[in-house]
C-alpha cells in the first residue's frame, strides 16, 4: 500500500514539475545564466513586460526574426521591456559565435532546465513567451509572429 501511495505522490508530483504554465497564470520566476557567464535573475526582470524567445541558430525563420526583435528591443527598452533569447542548440560556441556576428543587445542564454519547468518544453522554433509587468503570461506563439502583429500585443503591456 505504500508503495502504491509513493507511486502515486511521485507521478503528481511530475506531472506537476512538467505542466506548462497557460496565458493568463503567473510564471515561475526563474535565474538565467548568460552567455557572457552573468546571471539575469528574476528579480531583475520583476515589473517589466519580458519577451522569452526559444531560438536556433540553425533555424531560418529566427534568423529573420531576431532583427526584428533588435529593433523592437531598442525602441520599447527605455519603457520596460526586456527580451530573453534562449537558445536551444546543442553547443554554446556556436550560439557564442553566432551572436558575436551580429548586432543583437539583448540577453541570450542556452536553454536549462529551469526555463523548461517554467514555460514547458519546446516544440517549435521559434517560440515566443510574452510575459506582463505583473509575471502573468500574456501569450505563447509557436513559429515567427512578425514585428506589426508582436508590438500590437506588446503595446498595452508597456
Amino acid at each position: 500500500m505504500l508503495k502504491k501511495l509513493l507511486l502515486v505522490a511521485f507521478l503528481c508530483f511530475s506531472a506537476a514539475a512538467q505542466a506548462q504554465v497557460k496565458v493568463g497564470e503567473t510564471v515561475p520566476s526563474f535565474d538565467t545564466r548568460l552567455l557572457d557567464g552573468k546571471t539575469l535573475s528574476a528579480q531583475a526582470l520583476k515589473g517589466k513586460a519580458v519577451l522569452v524567445v526559444y531560438w536556433a541558430t540553425w533555424c531560418p525563420p529566427c534568423q529573420r526574426e531576431l532583427p526584428e526583435l533588435q529593433s523592437l528591443y531598442e525602441k520599447y527598452r527605455d519603457k520596460g521591456f526586456e527580451i530573453l533569447a534562449l537558445s536551444i542548440d546543442a553547443d554554446k560556441f556556436t550560439v557564442e559565435e553566432f551572436w558575436k556576428d551580429h548586432d543583437y543587445h539583448f540577453s541570450v542564454a542556452m536553454i536549462a532546465p529551469a526555463h523548461t519547468q517554467a514555460l514547458g518544453k519546446v516544440k517549435a522554433t521559434p517560440t515566443l513567451h510574452l510575459i506582463d509587468r505583473q509575471g502573468k503570461l500574456n501569450l505563447v506563439r509557436l513559429g515567427p509572429m512578425g514585428k506589426d502583429k508582436l508590438e500590437a500585443r506588446l503595446l498595452p503591456l508597456l
